[in-house]
């Protein structure tokens, strides 16, 4: 599931971005509650960030082309996500994020 740093309720020390911020923390709760039940199955559930992106949204100041990011998260899908990370929220490298 494709979440965002900014869901995380640690690091939300500016408080702007109100209705964007709960609905991705909301995503990361169904994360969580995918992982539980599907993970017995076999099913990996993660919230990723896919970092600070050049859109509309993330604007020209962002790193990260869409092509850039774009190769990251098909890379963490085909090499980093494991079931290890089943019900983790984090970067496209696998680093953790604080929820």
């Amino acid at each position: 599931m494709m979440s965002t740093g900014n869901a995380s309720l640690s690091g939300n020390v500016d408080g702007s971005m109100l209705a964007y911020r709960a609905s991705k923390s909301a995503l990361n709760q169904v994360v969580r509650n995918i992982a539980a039940e599907w993970g017995p199955e076999g099913f990996v559930a993660t919230a990723l960030n896919p970092g600070w992106v050049r859109t509309d949204m993330g604007g020209e100041q962002a790193p990260l082309s869409p092509d850039e990011a774009a190769a990251e998260i098909v890379n963490f899908v085909e090499a980093v996500a494991t079931p290890a990370l089943n019900g983790c929220f984090v970067n496209t490298d696998g680093s953790p994020l604080p929820w």
